[in-house]
């Protein structure tokens, strides 16, 4: 079975409608959902929504870990430790709440590798934001030394998929030193997985299929921090001050949002317009973001329910059901788990079977 480990906070709103996309689009996966301490609703009103909706691609984890930005390592650990118990994964996708898929076939992309992440090696004088703090982490530092002083190396979460057996040896090697925060915070999850994957010598040969709007941004910010290094020199306080304020002005005018010709172009798989954005120069390290032909989602999507990026990738999903067309027909969610009266959301042959009992409710541990 290929689980999707989705940390959640948003409306149930929200995360039906990501349950939807996922049913559309990658029907042969389950999701496992962690709820977050801070969420403004209780396990029993989303079980109770995911009920009503007979989304039959959905488990609600009951363990719950705070999260909040720089801590969704946590969330995914809990995940993990959740799916192990069912004894049946063989791969665990990452995602986050905020992204979409727009078209099929993740599942023949991933059949065709066995992990999937950035090598996105991180060295001192770095460009990316995160760098410096990953390199200052104590606790990864640890575990870095344990596995014979390997790089740090950090990859999109997004779209990132690992063979089960990967993910569960990483998490032993985590156990309680997550607990630990940073000196520095920033994004462990980003630093962490592809790391300790790396380091356990995983046969990585692919990327993650999630398109993020992060890297357009750091495309082009990177350029102009290049001749404001010029101006000012770096590494001091004012060249910093300067750099900060830019990059917020830059952030604000929103040049590099996902808008509706980028989920075509992604939809329709433009590898002649998208083959300009896969590689990414971090000033002394030049990474590929993404495979060709390997990408079927994109992020930020917004998380309100009538936000119309969000209802125009459901319509895109709508679309494809209509079509009938589910990639693993005998493996479609709908066949596999026999839900009464659920008709399988992209209309393959297995809503024809005879039902089975079976409900998808709040998970025991």
């Amino acid at each position: 079975m290929i689980y999707i480990s989705l940390p959640v906070h948003t409306q149930p709103g929200a995360i039906l409608s990501q349950l939807r996309n996922f049913a559309h689009f990658f029907p042969e996966a389950m999701v496992v959902l962690h709820v977050s301490a801070e969420a403004r609703f209780t396990l029993d009103h989303l079980t109770a929504a995911i009920k009503a909706g007979n989304h039959c691609n959905a488990l609600v984890n009951p363990r719950r870990a705070p999260t909040a930005w720089g801590n969704i390592l946590q969330a995914h650990l809990t995940n993990i430790a959740f799916i192990r118990n069912r004894r049946d994964a063989s791969r665990i996708c990452l995602h986050a709440s905020n992204d979409m898929l727009v078209r099929p076939g993740v599942q023949r992309y991933l059949a065709g590798g066995h992990n999937f992440c950035n090598r996105r090696i991180v060295q001192p004088g770095t460009r990316w934001r995160f760098g410096a703090a990953a390199l200052a982490d104590l606790e990864l530092a640890k575990l870095r030394h344990k596995l014979g002083n390997i790089d740090v190396i950090g990859s999109q979460i997004e779209g990132s998929a690992y063979e089960a057996d990967v993910m569960f040896a990483v998490a032993e090697l985590i156990e309680n030193t997550a607990q630990q925060r940073p000196s520095l915070p920033y994004p462990r999850e980003e630093v962490w997985f592809s790391t300790l994957a790396h380091g356990l010598q995983a046969h990585v040969d692919g990327k993650p299929y999630v398109f993020s709007e992060l890297h357009r941004f750091d495309r082009v910010f990177w350029q102009v921090q290049k001749r404001l290094d010029r101006l000012t020199g770096t590494g001091g306080a004012a060249s910093m001050l300067l750099r900060r304020c830019v990059e917020y002005g830059m952030i604000k005018t929103g040049f590099h949002r996902i808008d509706r010709r980028w989920v075509d172009r992604i939809a329709r798989d433009d590898t002649r317009f998208l083959s300009r954005y896969q590689t990414l120069d971090d000033g002394n390290n030049i990474w590929q973001v993404f495979e060709r032909h390997g990408l079927f989602g994109v992020k930020r999507v917004p998380r309100r329910v009538d936000a119309g990026l969000r209802r125009y990738i459901e319509s895109l999903g709508e679309a494809t059901a209509s079509e009938g067309r589910c990639d693993r027909r005998d493996t479609c969610v709908a066949g596999l788990m026999g839900q009464q009266n659920l008709r399988c959301p992209t209309r393959c042959r297995s809503q024809s079977r005879g039902a089975v009992t079976g409900r998808i409710v709040l998970a025991e541990t």
